[in-house]
């Protein structure tokens, strides 16, 4: 039995990320002390507020409801995977803003934690990337998406780096 997947509630997923890293970078920019830091938590979420935007038109865009999932994740074991994706139980990043940040207490606390996030969120856009068929039109999008969040921790181990 071949099982299929429906990538609205990938995306759904990918946009309560990009929502809760807006929030947090905002919140960030607010709590940082250092202006340099406060200056990248601020262009960082104008940037999540837009991979928002770029996700509801990949939603939106969608050839087909759902798709065959390849071969390759087609076992007990990735289902369960797949299935524990769309719950968004794997990732930290989407625990309430106010959880997070009273966690924060240094400037370099904050870039941390935004690291975590990022990679956090290139891992599961690279779940949606690789489960959409190659004809997918709205494929290289998402392809897009996650060369700017890498771009985005390349960022901010700069920033880290040179904090140190």
């Amino acid at each position: 039995m071949t099982i299929r997947f429906n990538p609205r509630e990938l995306l759904t997923v990918a946009i309560q990320i990009e929502r809760n890293g807006e929030a947090y970078y905002t919140r960030m920019a607010a709590h940082v002390k250092e202006p340099g830091i406060k200056k990248i938590m601020e262009a960082l979420a104008v940037a999540e507020k837009q991979h928002i935007s770029d996700f509801q038109k990949i939603e939106a865009g969608l050839v087909q409801p759902d798709y065959d999932i390849p071969e390759d994740y087609q076992t007990p074991e990735m289902e369960g995977y797949l299935r524990s994706l769309a719950d968004g139980k794997v990732f930290s990043n989407l625990l309430p803003v106010e959880e997070i940040a009273a966690e924060i207490r240094t400037d370099i606390d904050a870039i941390r934690h935004a690291i975590s996030f990022e990679k956090d969120s290139i891992i599961f856009f690279n779940e949606i990337y690789d489960l959409l068929p190659e004809n997918e039109p709205n494929r290289r999008a998402v392809a897009e998406l996650i060369r700017q969040e890498k771009i985005h921790i390349a960022q901010l181990y700069a920033l880290m780096g040179s904090r140190r």
